[in-house]
């Protein structure tokens, strides 16, 4: 009985940080771009090529589809908590938009002072 309470099934918790897993998405998002930018318009990436892009991913997040799969099954049951963790993504989106929209000059970019 004692070890039937205290199991976890999975999706009962985040198996990856929150942190983590914003970063992760984020990272999933700017491939998926690039997959469909790469591709022809109209036509879907190929399923070999998103699979080895979110292979890559979740290797580099030291995560394994089960872990996220499990994750997404988490925020699915606690959308609020969800929110909060999409919330961060479309913030670090958006700040990554803007940097490259506008990009800071560097010093050799800088117009130099008339003398």
């Amino acid at each position: 009985m004692l070890l039937q309470c205290c199991s976890h099934e999975p999706g009962s918790r985040p198996e990856i940080e929150k942190d983590q897993l914003v970063d992760l998405l984020v990272d999933i998002h700017l491939t998926d771009s690039y997959l469909s930018y790469r591709n022809r318009p109209g036509k879907w990436p190929l399923r070999d090529d998103v699979e080895q892009a979110y292979g890559f991913i979740l290797a580099k997040y030291n995560a394994t589809p089960v872990q996220f799969k499990n994750t997404m099954t988490y925020y699915g049951r606690h959308i609020k908590e969800y929110e909060q963790v999409y919330n961060k993504v479309i913030e670090k989106l958006t700040k990554f938009e803007t940097e490259i929209d506008n990009p800071t000059n560097s010093e050799d970019d800088k117009p130099k002072p008339k003398t």
